[in-house]
């Protein structure tokens, strides 16, 4: 028995051991390698950083807003987007950022989509929430377990060249990759409630509007099926204590009618790319052109 229980003691000290030595080097290698990692890491190690605009959001507004071209338009931008992130995440970086910097930006962008994502999830992306200033660590944070997604990245880089040659500048993630959207327009209305109701889209705009930043709101381009039939706006979003954004419906289909169906998605509404390159110059268009929003003080 004395034996057995010395055998069990042993193979549960390997066990360990070999678990925490696999979990070390998977965490290295994403460190230095994932996308989202070496954006976050950047973004918490700025030298004093003077963007003028910052973009907030999921995977969907990392593909889509290129801030590289914003860049080059004379909007010196960043886009903090990462995959999976949920609104509450993006106040997270918010505040963050505005903690971390003494210049602050003259914009914020939130860049979602109310067809495709949900406004009320509490949980915090996990590459924010490993490296948040104060985290506690548990086991809910073993790497293989919480990165797991990380790791079919790994995979795919590995035996696949488009997601090889996909890189970040700025911020934004851009992709070669193409994939043929076949589907046709719905019915679909624009659903303005669910920001309305959104409590941390009401923090960021509380945030904004003690910071004196202009925040802006829109609904992003989707494919064909998942476009509405409403209008553009701008629309007024009101929260707690008269705290506004602005917002537009930048998922209409009338809005959408210079997207490539065949040319400018990489799949799963995410834009490639050349349809980023696109969207940001519509974007540019609309928001910074002379006479627009961007140049109203200008």
């Amino acid at each position: 028995m004395k034996a057995f229980i010395r055998k069990l003691g042993f193979f549960t000290l390997f066990f360990l051991a070999f678990s925490i030595i696999i979990n070390g080097i998977f965490l290295v290698i994403i460190f230095n390698s994932d996308w989202d990692f070496i954006k976050r890491r950047e973004s918490l190690n700025f030298q004093n950083p003077d963007y003028e605009l910052l973009v907030l959001g999921s995977s969907l507004a990392e593909y889509a807003i290129d801030s590289e071209l914003l860049t080059e338009a004379g909007i010196h931008s960043y886009n903090l987007a990462l995959v999976g992130s949920s609104v509450k995440t993006n106040y997270v970086q918010l505040r963050e950022y505005l903690h971390n910097y003494e210049n602050k930006p003259k914009y914020v962008i939130l860049a979602i989509n109310s067809y495709l994502e949900r406004f009320d999830q509490e949980g915090i992306q996990p590459v924010v929430e490993f490296t948040m200033e104060g985290h506690k660590y548990t086991l809910k944070d073993v790497p293989m377990t919480k990165f797991n997604w990380a790791g079919m990245e790994l995979i795919k880089k590995a035996f696949r060249k488009e997601y090889r040659q996909t890189y970040v500048s700025y911020g934004h993630k851009k992709s070669i990759r193409i994939e043929p959207d076949r589907s046709e327009l719905g019915n679909a209305e624009m659903n303005l409630p669910e920001y309305e109701n959104a409590k941390y889209i009401g923090k960021i705009a509380g945030i904004c509007n003690d910071q004196g930043i202009e925040f802006y709101v829109i609904d992003l381009p989707a494919v064909t099926e998942s476009q509405n039939r409403s209008e553009i706006g701008p629309y007024d979003l009101v929260y707690n204590n008269s705290d506004t954004a602005e917002f537009y419906n930048l998922n209409s289909n009338e809005f959408c009618d210079f997207i490539d169906p065949v040319k400018d998605w990489s799949g799963m509404s995410h834009f490639n790319k050349y349809g980023a390159e696109k969207f940001t110059a519509e974007m540019i268009e609309l928001f910074f052109s002379e006479g627009s929003i961007g140049s109203k003080e200008n």
